[in-house]
């Protein structure tokens, strides 16, 4: 038996930068805008981040000295109107803030979807897939928190009466940036102490 959790990212990766104007590090997060500069069909584009405390702006690069017929039209036309979508992904892409050295901050919020294969049968464990719809900072136990109603605490009381294996408590905690997927193993009785199931015949 086995249930996936896709996790999605909501609102934007906020990134920790010194504000000039605050005079200390602030978080700052984008600002739903791209800022686009054209010269001899040469493309610069950034996105511009703005700090949460004031309104000091940031530009990260996106591209630079870009040669405008290798740009794809639909995401230049995404660009100058500021597409939200785009945006986003941006932010949370993990190549643009590697080259831009930013350093990550704060915590993302996520939606979870989730995904039954197979009958379920309260006897036996459940192999839990967690998928990452994009790659984020966020920490596998506050997505079980989330999912199970469980405080930190009793969390790490199931793990140490075997009711979750193949993942420790220190993995759970960790707040890396997640790409791809975590499995390990839960029992049936964690997984429905606190939460309710609803089963629909299609």
């Amino acid at each position: 038996m086995k249930v996936t959790w896709t996790v999605t990212p909501v609102g934007y990766q906020c990134i920790a930068k010194r504000s000039p104007l605050c005079n200390v590090k602030r978080e700052f997060a984008p600002s739903g805008a791209f800022r686009v500069n054209s010269q001899k069909k040469v493309l610069d584009i950034w996105s511009i981040y703005k700090c949460t405390h004031c309104e000091y702006t940031w530009n990260i690069s996106l591209y630079s000295r870009l040669n405008i017929s290798k740009i794809n039209r639909e995401l230049y036309h995404r660009f100058i109107t500021n597409d939200a979508s785009t945006v986003h992904y941006f932010a949370n892409d993990k190549a643009t803030l590697s080259r831009n050295k930013a350093e990550l901050a704060g915590k993302p919020d996520f939606r979870i979807q989730e995904q039954w294969q197979v009958s379920i049968d309260t006897g036996q464990h459940i192999t839990v897939t967690i998928r990452f719809s994009h790659s984020f900072q966020i920490s596998v136990l506050s997505i079980l928190k989330r999912q199970l109603l469980l405080s930190t605490a009793e969390i790490k009381k199931l793990i140490d009466e075997g009711h979750i294996n193949g993942i420790t408590m220190k993995e759970l905690k960790s707040r890396k940036r997640m790409t791809g997927y975590v499995d390990f193993q839960l029992s049936a009785v964690a997984l429905y102490a606190r939460r309710k199931v609803i089963l629909t015949q299609r």
